[in-house]
């Protein structure tokens, strides 16, 4: 009786009610018996349909944003339909071009798809890598940092690590001038002792492309020049020296036949930072998956840009993915204004460290609020979707509607009623089979602008600072080679 009469006097405290910093949920009691307000749902704006996202669109969309004071005004109902997409967007052109040299001779292809929770543990990457690698060639899961929360529950790649090794992230309060964080957002320092900090991976069985190691890169930062690193791939031991005095330097490690596990063992002398290992084909699709749990998107600005740059020297990206939203929605926020400026900065980074890449922005998933007992689309849904287009038309970028994609509005409750179930029940994240499904809803958005030719377009001026960067040469088939 004590906690239905404290569940009872809850109910009339307003939804925003925090204690001691905290935000509590609403507490509605008796909502199943009482008339629901029919106002409690607020009607949603509809998000906009994909692109286009060409720089007149861009032009376009930048005057229709002066002429509205939050940006957030709905377009019409018949905009709420679910239209096609756009035929090459201005954005994919790039990676169009890419896959078409791919599929004619075999040239890789590299892809990085930048993400929250939503995509750790390669969840919708590897469906879609493995799509990707069955229709263009490839093999390998791509990049994988030295330590990972994933480590324990990643199905593409097994991974082990010594305890030792001293790890700095984007969370971290602060990164030594020494350990500049990498591509993934993370940055990992050996301890100086020979054979102490060391990592082990295991191929997977899940897919053929990942049975074997064929190659593995291995990215670095500068050091003492003693450094060396000891390689056994499957009980074959090799030392060599990490010699490198680049900014991140790149070691291309071949066994003399696909191997199944491999380690690394490094003895330095002093803060060399490692990256991460990649593991990948010399031909087809590469796909590297930079999750990071918790994240908004907005503090991959905490990669130095010249740190960006250097791994732009070595990976030569064609696609650059960016899926974020889940941890900056909010039912309290009316304006993302703020978050397409803080993206805007993380788009001109990307753009300017990887020339030849073309961005797509993906907007967020449909994620569920309980409003007087009833499940339905958060209204900060819509409202962020929509800054992200705009995000992706005034930098050139494509844009993915991926709420439009699982079905509009309340489609995150059907997903999670469905049977099987396709997300889970705090109605925000999907499970392995909703994954699954959202990779094959990506794929074939991806070949149906692939199955159009690209229209002939005058060449838009090249961006300041921003040289292009040439393909990296495909390295002899020797056991190794240092960059």
């Amino acid at each position: 009786m004590l906690i239905v009469g404290l569940l009872g006097l809850l109910s009339f405290f307003q939804p925003e009610l925090t204690v001691g910093g905290v935000e509590l949920r609403p507490v509605r009691l008796l909502a199943d018996v009482l008339r629901k307000d029919p106002e409690a749902v607020a009607a949603l704006d509809a998000p906009p349909p994909n692109g286009p996202a060409s720089p007149l669109a861009a032009l376009a969309a930048a005057a229709d944003s002066a002429a509205t004071a939050d940006s957030l005004a709905a377009p019409p109902d018949s905009a709420r339909a679910r239209k096609p997409a756009v035929p090459n967007l201005g954005g994919l052109d790039s990676f169009l071009a890419a896959l078409r040299q791919t599929k004619t001779t075999g040239s890789p292809t590299r892809i990085a798809y930048f993400g929250d929770s939503m995509i750790e543990g390669d969840l919708v990457t590897g469906d879609l890598r493995n799509s990707l690698q069955t229709e263009f060639g490839g093999t390998g899961v791509g990049f994988v940092p030295i330590n990972s929360v994933t480590a324990d529950f990643r199905a593409t790649i097994h991974q082990s690590y010594s305890p030792n090794w001293r790890e700095y992230n984007l969370i971290s309060a602060k990164v030594p001038a020494a350990c500049p964080l990498g591509i993934s957002g993370h940055s990992f320092l050996p301890r100086p002792l020979p054979d102490s900090s060391w990592v082990q991976f295991q191929a997977s069985r899940q897919w053929a492309p990942l049975r074997r190691f064929t190659e593995a890169h291995l990215f670095y930062g500068p050091g003492d020049g003693q450094d060396e690193v000891l390689v056994t791939t499957d009980g074959h031991r090799v030392p060599h020296a990490l010699s490198g005095t680049a900014a991140v330097n790149e070691m291309v490690l071949k066994p003399g036949t696909p191997a199944r596990a491999m380690r690394l063992a490094f003895a330095t002398h002093d803060a060399r930072p490692v990256y991460g290992v990649s593991f990948e084909g010399p031909q087809g699709v590469v796909l590297d998956n930079f999750s990071f749990r918790g994240n908004s998107g907005m503090s991959l600005t905490r990669i130095p840009a010249a740190q960006l740059m250097a791994f732009g020297k070595v990976l030569d990206y064609r696609l650059i993915i960016l899926h974020y939203g889940v941890n900056v929605a909010h039912a309290s926020v009316k304006n993302y204004s703020f978050y397409e400026r803080a993206m805007t900065r993380v788009v001109d980074r990307m753009q300017r460290a990887f020339p030849n890449a073309s961005i797509l922005i993906i907007g967020m998933s449909d994620k569920s609020s309980r409003i007087d007992g009833e499940f339905v689309t958060d209204p900060s849904v819509p409202r962020l979707v929509a800054a992200q287009q705009r995000l992706a038309s005034r930098n050139h970028a494509a844009f993915w509607n991926l709420f439009e994609a699982m079905g509009g509005e309340n489609s995150m409750v059907g997903w999670v009623e469905n049977k099987p179930a396709l997300a889970n029940h705090d109605y925000t994240h999907v499970n392995s089979r909703g994954a699954r499904k959202i990779a094959d809803l990506l794929y074939t958005y991806l070949m149906e602008q692939y199955a159009h030719p690209t229209a002939a377009r005058k060449p838009t001026a090249a961006r300041p600072d921003s040289g292009r960067v040439p393909a990296r040469p495909t390295p002899n088939a020797s056991d190794s080679v240092a960059r």
